[in-house]
């Protein structure tokens, strides 16, 4: 078997980046009570965002920014057994980013069903016949 393009691609390429939605995901992880950042990656990773296992960095510099802008507060818990933990917590400014976020991925979601609406209506046959026709490339 050779390496190429027809191999398929590994399942960090196939998964969703660590890209801007992420932010309505931890909002919305947030709102269903205090997290830490490793649970929070635990969490964010089935949803398939490898990356937030892959660079924790990346995360943790995101909960700062949600926390310098309103929208989370952290806090230190060390009443347990082993080191200390800092808990993430939504703030009323962070509902409303929340909601700005599901607003935002509402209309991505209508998009991408227009896509994938107008790639059905393509079908096979239409695009071999247009490969064959030259009209696009193989």
């Amino acid at each position: 078997m050779s390496l190429g393009a027809a191999e398929p691609q590994s399942r960090e390429r196939e998964s969703i980046g660590f890209g801007r939605s992420v932010e309505a995901f931890v909002l919305l992880l947030l709102a269903s009570g205090r997290s830490y950042g490793y649970e929070i990656r635990s969490r964010l990773e089935d949803l398939g965002y490898t990356r937030a296992m892959s660079d924790p960095g990346a995360l943790y510099r995101l909960l700062r920014e949600l926390e310098a802008s309103g929208a989370i507060r952290s806090e230190w818990d060390v009443s347990g057994r082993g080191p200390a933990r800092r808990y993430y917590l939504l703030t009323e400014a962070g509902f409303d980013q929340l909601d700005r976020g599901a607003e935002r991925l509402a209309a991505m979601r209508n998009r991408v069903e227009l896509f994938f609406a107008g790639y059905k209506a393509l079908g096979r046959e239409r695009k071999r016949e247009l490969v064959a026709a030259g009209a696009v490339k193989a």
